[in-house]
């Protein structure tokens, strides 16, 4: 009479590295992942500079120039300034200029301001609105809210900034009213990154007798 005795088998280090090998590729994945979305999440945009003179200002609808009499204030560059991870793909670029707040024109159109150039560049009719109030019999009124859009490339080092030249015009047309007050417009860009949308804000200010809108 004899005692069976079964003796398992160890696991071989072949199996063991082989399983290893298999799990090296998931790791890696999981780690660069998050370095392509923090590159988006680290980047912010803003009016980093303004200048203030006797501005003389294209005319965005219907040509020519006009030169404030007085001491016009106007955003002049954009800069965009990143953290950790580059940053290199096109972008949709928006530029709006409100309304100036609290200044009522029931009747007559004044102007506004809209984007004449970007890095260099001059804006086209195509890329730019300028919307008017409206009501019957009376039409259209007051001050323009003015847009304008476009399709750039954005590419910002790691850790790093760029600065842009922006020119802004004078949109719509006036009818002659006089402003009698100071005129503060909004204005604010944004910048949609697919994943994301970054925005900055700044104002035009245009004190009474400057003689442009």
């Amino acid at each position: 009479m004899s005692d069976e005795v079964t003796v398992s088998k160890p696991h071989s280090r072949r199996a063991v590295v082989k399983g290893a090998a298999w799990s090296v590729p998931v790791i890696a994945a999981a780690v660069a992942a998050p370095a392509a979305v923090a590159s988006v999440n680290t980047l912010s945009v803003a009016f980093s500079a303004s200048s203030t003179s006797l501005l003389s200002l294209n005319l965005l609808d219907g040509g020519g120039t006009l030169t404030a009499q007085v001491l016009v204030t106007v955003p002049t560059t954009v800069t965009y300034t990143n953290g950790p991870g580059a940053v290199s793909q096109n972008a949709t670029i928006t530029v709006t200029v409100g309304r100036p707040a609290g200044i009522n024109l029931p009747v007559g159109r004044a102007r506004g301001f809209g984007v004449y150039s970007y890095n260099g560049v001059v804006t086209s009719s195509a890329e730019r609105t300028a919307v008017y109030q409206s009501a019957p019999i009376v039409g259209q009124f007051g001050f323009p809210i003015t847009t304008w859009t476009s399709t750039q490339a954005v590419s910002i080092a790691s850790d790093g900034s760029l600065s842009l030249p922006i020119v802004f015009g004078l949109a719509g047309t006036s009818t002659g009213v006089t402003i009698s007050a100071l005129s503060t417009f909004p204005v604010t860009i944004s910048v949609d990154l697919g994943t994301r949308v970054i925005t900055g804000s700044g104002t035009i200010s245009v004190p009474v007798g400057a003689g442009i809108l």
